[in-house]
């Protein structure tokens, strides 16, 4: 772990990427290294509500007298947000390790990967409207979206790509020549009969929520009982709307254009008329087998997809992932990468104390504590590096006796642990 955070956050590397990014000419102050170093220390600690706040943390963590308007200007260069990004696509790339699988017997053993898409928004500063039209001009007229794919397994990012919040999701999903013999998860937004036909055809697999104005023709239905309802057979679903309430769960196979059109798509389409509260209806269309996977599997696979909302929960609670009072639309988005390097760290601390500790870590607690003892790191990485070796070691310690996850047989027996989804290096 010493020798990952030298290799990741090496200065003379670091510095370059500044350089390549025209982040920086010459190696003044505020260097890119230290730039770095500064805001993933300033965004992992606690709320951070300014870039005053990010300038103090500089000077603090750095041993600097920087004045304020230098290191603004800093930020609002045009590589300023190239730089953060690409520091973002270092980070997930160098930190991105195993730490949960599937049992053999599992049916989801079978995945090369399970990856989770969907996005997150929030308003940014109104003079930002320009760069980032948001979707809701009157509350919120300047707005960004992240659109993140999330692999279970690694519990870590993907693809991140940032755009307005007016912009449409689907064109963010990955293409089905990178999803081979993987599984994709995804909520309705993200429901397209011609996007699922050419996966299904390329050897991909998905579980997506579709809408509830769909109307395909039922070419069978299977009952809670596991016998043929044969009354649907041939029936488009819009017309059996009001019968399915009857019936906790139906199994169809349904059938999405005309037999002689070239774009027909066949698929089967899981019903849940009471699984929420509102009564409305939850259609899961897939193309896993029935003979591998039960509609209660079905199911209990779609739920994974809440992990990739807890990742969003901890970006904005726990990562000071939010808008900053800044019309300039470099330091907006530099700062936005920022924000996710400082969360992506968190995420690597968590996943190498479970696999030196070998216990099964809270990526939220994690999230919320590290700090205590991350910024001994970051010092000590910078300034002391004799001493980083114990520092490491003291992390470790304290987030393995104070963020391991609290109840893991509940996890077993009604979380993702359901599925046979287990953690690496953990005994059982």
């Amino acid at each position: 772990m010493v020798e990952q955070f030298k290799r990741t956050f090496d200065e003379a590397s670091l510095n370059e990427l500044g350089k390549a990014t025209r982040l920086c000419r010459r190696e003044r102050d505020a260097t890119p290294y230290r730039l770095m170093m500064t805001l993933i220390q300033a965004f992992a600690a606690g709320p951070l509500d300014s870039i005053a706040s990010i300038h103090r943390a500089f000077n603090a963590l750095c041993e600097r007298r920087m004045c304020y308007k230098p290191f603004h200007n800093q930020l609002a260069k045009r590589g300023f947000a190239h730089f953060t990004r690409l520091m973002l696509t270092r980070l997930l790339n160098e930190l991105a390790c195993s730490v949960l699988r599937f049992t053999p017997d599992s049916p989801f053993a079978r995945f090369k990967q399970i990856r989770i898409q969907d996005g997150t928004s929030f308003a940014v500063k109104p003079t930002l409207a320009g760069t980032f039209p948001g979707r809701f001009t009157t509350i919120s007229p300047a707005a960004v979206e992240l659109h993140v794919s999330l692999e279970l397994t690694s519990e870590m990012v993907n693809q991140v790509t940032l755009s307005a919040d007016s912009a449409a999701e689907r064109q963010y999903l990955p293409s089905p020549e990178e999803l081979i013999e993987e599984l994709l998860l995804a909520d309705r937004g993200y429901y397209s009969n011609r996007y699922l036909r050419v996966l299904d055809a390329a050897g991909g697999f998905f579980i997506v929520r579709a809408k509830v104005n769909m109307n395909p023709m039922i070419c069978k239905a299977i009952g809670p009982d596991g016998c043929e309802i044969k009354a649907f057979r041939n029936t488009p679903l819009k017309a059996l709307e009001a019968r399915l309430h009857k019936y906790q769960c139906l199994d169809l196979d349904v059938r999405f254009g005309d037999e002689a059109d070239e774009d027909v798509f066949n698929c089967r389409l899981v019903v849940h008329p009471h699984l929420r509260e509102d009564g409305a209806v939850r259609y899961l269309v897939t193309n896993l087998a029935r003979e591998s996977f039960t509609p209660e599997q079905i199911s209990d696979g779609y739920r994974l997809r809440w992990q990739i909302e807890l990742l969003f929960k901890e970006w904005k609670s726990h990562a000071n992932l939010r808008a900053f009072d800044t019309g300039n639309p470099n330091i907006a988005e530099g700062l936005i990468w920022a924000s996710l390097c400082a969360a992506t760290l968190k995420r690597y601390c968590a996943h190498a104390t479970q696999r030196i500790a070998r216990v099964a870590m809270s990526t939220r607690i994690v999230a919320k504590c590290i700090h205590l003892v991350l910024d001994d790191i970051l010092y000590d990485l910078m300034h002391e590096p004799a001493r980083l070796h114990s520092s490491v070691e003291r992390a470790i310690s304290y987030l393995a006796a104070n963020a391991r996850r609290a109840k893991p047989e509940r996890d077993r027996k009604t979380g993702r642990g359901k599925l046979g989804l287990v953690h690496v290096g953990v005994p059982a």
